[in-house]
């Protein structure tokens, strides 16, 4: 009887500068294509060919999503890590049937997940260079805490040094738009006979960041003056986690941070405001206004 292999198996482990992380997450997928290009066949004297030819000679970057909690212990730390600095590492799936890994790997988008009376959680989306299977894991194994504590979010929001309150929800995402190093050649493509010779991309830049969320507050009698407001240079701070004062915090921190904002009413059937924000400010070290606080 085949062995069969289920995503509820599945283990998770990143491996960067040669140490290997055991993730708990709460899903994963991954997936890699190949480009096709085709071309016609069709000549004065086969008039009948009308379906055209192919050629796959390359494959386009695999990509990779996963859901992991942001707990108080410092264990998934290395995937903020690797989310500010966009750094590559290689990323193992395994089950009991089988191993999957996944080349030069880097993390495009991390979305922090604020939700009232919900665990704090980060959604990981990333692209990788080749994935491959039937492999074994590298790395040495790193020790896991003995415990593993949620993080239920409490607020703590300024703007322009007002605290915000009536906060229904709160968005927050890290986006690193990154572009693959072409890796097309004639030489290359010319000896490209199946899918153990295609072209695969092996290096990538960085081109942009967008840094940027959103708040959603109830609209009451306490805050009439803030309104269909806008503000191109307006200072920002969100806590979201457990101890909202330092040195107790554990959760999300972002800023102080200079921020650009608008905000819009949503007449619902309670009103409500959004404030859109984004990060203006450029810094040399992205932690030093986005963090993820563990023991």
């Amino acid at each position: 009887m085949p062995s069969y292999n289920f995503k509820r198996e599945a283990e998770v482990f990143l491996v960067s500068g040669g140490l290997r992380y055991k993730l708990d997450v709460q899903d994963i997928s991954f997936s890699q294509t190949f480009s096709e290009e085709s071309y016609p066949v069709r000549t004065l004297h086969a008039q009948n060919n009308t379906f055209e030819a192919s050629v796959i000679n390359k494959a386009n970057a695999a990509t990779f999503s996963f859901t992991i909690s942001a707990i108080t212990e410092a264990d998934f730390v290395v995937v903020r890590d690797r989310l500010l600095d966009y750094s590559s590492f290689t990323l193992f799936v395994k089950t009991s049937a089988d191993t999957f890994r996944l080349d030069t790997a880097v993390i495009t988008n991390g979305s922090f997940g604020i939700e009232k009376s919900r665990p704090l959680s980060i959604q990981i989306q990333g692209e990788a260079s080749k994935l491959t299977r039937g492999q074994t894991l590298t790395g040495t194994l790193q020790n896991r805490s003995a415990t593993m504590s949620y993080t239920i979010p409490k607020l703590d929001i300024t703007l322009n040094n007002s605290a915000l309150n009536d906060i229904i929800g709160v968005a927050m995402e890290l986006q690193n738009e990154i572009s693959w190093t072409p890796y097309t050649t004639v030489n290359n493509a010319l000896s490209v006979t199946n899918a153990a010779s295609t072209m695969y991309p092996s290096s990538f830049t960085l081109s942009k960041r967008i840094l940027s969320g959103s708040i959603t507050q109830y609209l009451t009698d306490s805050n009439v003056n803030n309104t269909l407001q806008w503000d191109d240079n307006a200072n920002l701070t969100i806590n979201a986690g457990n101890g909202l004062s330092d040195p107790n915090f554990r959760g999300f921190k972002f800023g102080p941070a200079v921020c650009s904002f608008t905000n819009r009413v949503g007449a619902g059937t309670v009103y409500a405001q959004n404030y859109d924000w984004r990060l203006i400010e450029n810094v040399s070290n992205l932690a030093t206004k986005l963090n993820y606080v563990t023991d």
